[in-house]
């Protein structure tokens, strides 16, 4: 376990200090589609998913998010529904056109393999319109695996900025002698911390800026729900 968690936080600080300035580009890509009339749109599928829930709703996170979170990105209905979805090359369209996805967005797109067919074209179809693609991904996975997009290119190649995870070949790639196989998956890790910390720079942005960022407070603590209620009253309508 020792060996293990030094192989996570080598991660991290991989992480850390060769991506920092992508995510603080990337915060500035958020500031300013906000500021424009845009959305923050943020998406995922599989365990990706989670990546935009680590942006959404959460205590001490930023209260303008948009998550592209339909059922059959999930993992709760099938286990192998998200999979197949997101082999999908023409159900882009499909999300594409419900979100009514526009020039003055911004779209996040988590997707460690950032091979298979739907995010490569949603990422595609978003940028061809205008809207600036974030990619949160492993652009070094496709050296063992070939793009199932049609094009034969990956999320890497259509995306204005580029978060590499800095994970092993399939993500789960700590190699575990009693399975025989890699365990210890780090993307979900490396994503939440991404998350957070593209949150935070946003907030310093609307600061710098001289705005007030509109960050959740937890529920759990007293005068969090009256915090809460005006923010979820303008960006929610609820």
């Amino acid at each position: 376990m020792e060996n293990y968690y030094q192989y996570v936080t080598t991660n991290l600080e991989k992480l850390y200090t060769t991506q920092i300035d992508k995510m603080d580009e990337a915060a500035t890509c958020i500031f300013e589609a906000l500021q424009n009339g845009g959305r923050f749109l943020v998406t995922g599928s599989g365990h990706s998913h989670m990546f935009a829930e680590e942006f959404y709703v959460r205590a001490g996170g930023f209260a303008q998010v948009s998550p592209i979170l339909p059922n059959e990105f999930l993992l709760h209905d099938h286990p192998l529904k998200s999979t197949v979805i997101e082999r999908l090359e023409a159900y882009a369209k499909v999300i594409f056109d419900l979100y009514k996805i526009n020039s003055k967005d911004v779209l996040a797109i988590a997707s460690n393999s950032g091979r298979n067919g739907m995010t490569v074209e949603l990422a595609k179809m978003a940028q061809e319109c205008g809207t600036k693609v974030i990619a949160f991904t492993n652009p070094n996975h496709p050296a063992g695996s070939k793009s199932r997009h049609s094009s034969g290119k990956y999320l890497f190649d259509f995306s204005d900025v580029v978060i590499d995870s800095c994970t092993g070949p399939g993500d789960a790639y700590f190699f575990v002698e009693e399975a025989n196989t890699g365990m210890g998956a780090t993307s979900t890790m490396a994503g939440a911390f991404v998350a957070q910390t593209i949150s935070i720079l946003l907030a310093k942005k609307y600061h710098q800026a001289g705005l007030k960022p509109p960050v959740f407070k937890s529920s759990n603590v007293d005068g969090g729900d009256e915090w809460n209620k005006e923010l979820f009253a303008r960006y929610y309508g609820v």
